[in-house]
């Protein structure tokens, strides 16, 4: 067994919440039990000594509440990691968006091979079943990022910072499903669903019709040779994902209007928006005075706020002029 290491502060919130919830039972012998170990403390040692003896009940209690045997079942899943990494460590996260997975180097320099870190909530431990999925999950994850078929690689997403948010979005949904369908093909449980991993798909595509929705989802799915280039490809350019689902779908219920979605380059100034103009056909003028500039321009290819409150302005300007 590689070594396992946890986070002080997530031991103590975690030992606490369970006692705070046998006490909520009725059952107070957990709590008797800490406090006999705890009381004498405070007469046997100094202050200065304290902190260490406190954190040594705690752990005796972590372990003893099985939390320990716990990760080290979901650990020994993945017999591999001995061999891949150099130990993992277990520490509190801040938030729920806080939480997941990463490799960080040892504290030994000397060893080449890095560490699995995982940021949980102490609230995780109060549910068990939920606690073994969630640590396959990111236990994927990291297998993906030791893969040198995966091609893993820590790179700047996007460009401006919303940009770079609805990449980092699309990207992390994409890497999702292609963790969570290849666990779920092994006959193991997660923690997304193939219906739930959908929900997430088709909220980022919107604009999508339902069947090349389903269509392109089913090709993610289904596809157990994904890299991150792949992926990182995907979650930046939008026609790409529509066209995963070219010849999968009848040409009669393919998308024919074409799709505005956040981030995509506006076809009047060229740069990225996340701001197209809603029923941009409704406004005659603007479109007339935008066509006199771009001819093979039409309402449907669309227009960021920015260019045609350029044009609403330079007409006005003229009316006044006149």
């Amino acid at each position: 067994m590689m070594k396992l290491e946890f986070d002080p502060g997530l031991i103590e919130e975690v030992v606490f919440t369970a006692i705070r919830a046998k006490e909520e039972q009725g059952d107070t012998k957990l709590s008797e039990e800490y406090h006999l170990r705890v009381d004498p403390i405070y007469e046997d040692f100094s202050l200065e000594e304290r902190p260490i003896q406190f954190r040594k009940v705690e752990w005796d209690f972590f372990h003893k509440l099985g939390f320990v045997a716990l990760v080290e079942k979901a650990l020994d899943e993945f017999k591999e990691l001995e061999d891949l990494m150099a130990g993992a460590v277990i520490v509190k996260a801040k938030s729920k968006h806080d939480e997941g997975s990463d490799l960080v180097s040892d504290l030994n320099r000397k060893n080449a091979k890095k560490r699995m870190k995982v940021k949980l909530l102490a609230e995780r431990f109060r549910d068990h079943i939920f606690l073994e999925k969630f640590l396959r999950h990111e236990i994927m994850h990291i297998l993906d990022m030791l893969s040198d078929a995966f091609g893993y690689r820590s790179e700047f997403l996007g460009g401006n910072p919303m940009e770079q948010c609805i990449v980092t979005e699309r990207y992390s949904t994409f890497w999702d499903i292609y963790v969570d369908s290849r666990i779920l093909k092994d006959g193991k449980e997660t923690i997304g669903s193939r219906e739930s991993r959908f929900e997430e798909f088709s909220a980022l595509y919107m604009g999508f019709s339902e069947e090349e929705k389903k269509a392109i989802f089913d090709v993610l799915w289904n596809d157990e040779n994904l890299t991150h280039g792949k992926i990182l490809e995907l979650a930046d350019d939008v026609n790409k994902v529509l066209r995963l689902s070219d010849d999968k779908i009848p040409e009669n219920l393919r998308q024919k209007k074409k799709i505005l979605l956040p981030g995509a380059l506006c076809p009047l100034c060229q740069f990225r928006t996340y701001k197209w103009v809603e029923n941009l056909e409704e406004d005659i003028e603007t479109v007339q005075d935008i066509r006199q500039d771009f001819p093979n321009w039409s309402a449907e290819d669309g227009a960021c706020d920015r260019c045609v409150e350029m044009y609403k302005s330079r007409k006005a300007i003229s009316h006044h002029i006149i």
